[in-house]
């Protein structure tokens, strides 16, 4: 029999109990038939203490894998290299770009992006792309379309040719995990729209997506027009039911945005905070 692949929640904007810290950001530990793999690193080192808590020796981890540039998952990323030796980490070309996000309240910009004192770690894996580590781990970008884009990201920018312009996301990867009865989908926020992230998995060859983790970057839309953001709810949640998948959210979704896809989805979706532990 496949043993079970176990993802553990090393860091969340929230947290199951007061004995793990929350922080606004992400860091997933996911333990395969082959791979020990940490998905993202959080904002700071806090995930590092999480991980000593439940148990998981981060120096153990064989593979390392960067979402996207954003603080909020990649600022623990020197002291995940400090505390592990051993692992590459895997990013796009581009995730040492220059982010930014400018705040409504209060009004200001602020840069989101990584330290770009990184950008040339010798453990560094950049790719122009999708790649396949071995026929357990596959990575995807280069994600089209935008069925049910998240007008969250409306106030995200990058600098490109020195101007500041809406951020297109390149710098942004899934992974898969193949098994036996299907393939696991992993996303930090899905800022590309995790319809058209699923829609782009779909097209890979693979068993059927039988879960999906990760951020749905929904958090806080159309606050003032309840309107608007119920139609947006129903559309997406009529993308996500029709398939055979089991929806384990985080982070960038927001809590309220879970509260109104699990009155459409019901027992379809759950909600992940660090110190949570889910096997697959």
């Amino acid at each position: 029999m496949e043993k079970k692949m176990k993802i553990t929640v090393l860091m969340e904007n929230t947290a199951v109990s007061e004995r793990y810290l929350c922080r606004h950001g992400l860091s997933l530990y996911i333990e395969t038939q082959r791979h020990k793999v940490l998905f993202d690193m959080g904002p700071d080192a806090s995930f590092l203490e999480n991980a000593k808590r439940l148990g998981v020796d981060i120096s153990q981890v064989d593979v390392a894998f960067l979402s996207h540039g954003h603080y909020d998952h990649g600022g623990g990323l020197s002291a995940f290299l400090q505390e592990n030796s051993r692992a590459d980490v895997h990013v796009q070309a581009g995730v040492f770009g220059k982010y930014y996000a400018h705040d409504a309240h209060p009004k200001r910009i602020r840069y989101i992006g990584l330290d770009s004192a990184l950008r040339d770690h010798s453990r560094l894996v950049v790719h122009r792309g999708g790649y396949r580590l071995d026929e357990e781990l596959e990575v995807f970008s280069g994600v089209r379309g935008r069925i049910c884009a998240s007008p969250a990201n409306d106030n995200l920018y990058w600098e490109k040719d020195g101007k500041e312009e809406l951020d297109t996301f390149e710098h942004e990867q899934n992974l898969l995990v193949h098994q036996e009865a299907g393939r696991v989908l992993v996303c930090g926020c899905a800022h590309n729209g995790i319809v058209n992230i699923l829609s782009k998995a779909e097209e890979l060859p693979g068993g059927p997506l039988t879960q999906v983790i990760g951020g749905l970057h929904l958090n806080n839309i159309y606050e003032e027009d309840e309107k608007k953001r119920c139609e947006f709810y129903q559309k997406l949640a009529s993308h996500l039911m029709c398939r055979p998948c089991e929806y384990y959210t985080c982070h960038c979704t927001g809590v309220k945005a879970y509260e109104e896809l699990k009155k459409l989805l019901g027992e379809q979706i759950h909600y992940l905070s660090a110190g949570a532990e889910k096997s697959l």
